[in-house]
């Protein structure tokens, strides 16, 4: 696919909307607003399985927006997609994600998708991992969350609508399972708190 030129920044944030089918009741909510899931926190979350390789578009297939992300991504802009469907988004503080993602690469887990916004980084994973998930700093996106996604291509210094990717989607359709993004996220931000007490001592 040849990429088109990317368009002038659009600063629209995601927007919630009522699971596909759905009759909404109310308002859209803002994604700068999410809303975490609640509920008790349990002692471990779901293991994470696999039903194969997916091909290249097989993370967003039951969502069924694949030709629109498709038409998106073909113009240069960005693809609405929403989260509780497919999968699940964690959001983590944007200063800890290329940590936590290194991290989850050095205990040998390969990351699934991890999108860089305004808000903070993104971590798609695997749908129902995050089943009693209770980490400081961070939130699950509520379902039917609209998250807006890039072309694949926009990683490193390249952004649409100030959006890019950390890892972006791959072939085979992995996502992170949340055991594992919890794990090294927790590690990274132990690191962070490790640093900055170290820092402040010196200062003294």
């Amino acid at each position: 696919m040849t990429l088109s030129p990317l368009p002038a920044p659009d600063h629209r944030t995601d927007r919630t909307v009522p699971p596909l089918g759905a009759v909404p009741r109310q308002r859209p909510a803002r994604e700068a607003a999410p809303e975490p899931r609640t509920g008790p926190a349990r002692p471990a979350l779901p293991d994470c399985g696999t039903d194969g390789d997916p091909p290249a578009t097989g993370w967003l297939h039951p969502t069924g927006r694949v030709p629109a992300v498709l038409a998106a991504w073909g113009h240069g802009a960005l693809a609405e997609v929403p989260t509780g469907i497919a999968w699940d988004v964690v959001r983590v503080p944007a200063e800890l994600g290329p940590d936590t993602v290194r991290r989850l690469r050095a205990a040998g887990v390969r990351p699934g998708p991890v999108l860089a916004t305004p808000l903070g980084a993104d971590f798609v994973v695997a749908p129902g991992s995050v089943e009693g998930w209770s980490v400081a700093g961070t939130s699950v996106l509520s379902r039917g969350t609209l998250v807006l996604l890039p072309h694949p291509e926009a990683v490193g210094t390249r952004r649409v609508g100030n959006r890019g990717w950390l890892v972006a989607p791959d072939g085979d359709g992995t996502l992170t399972c949340a055991a594992d993004l919890r794990d090294a996220y927790t590690e990274a931000l132990a690191a962070a708190a490790a640093r900055e007490a170290a820092a402040s001592a010196e200062s003294v």
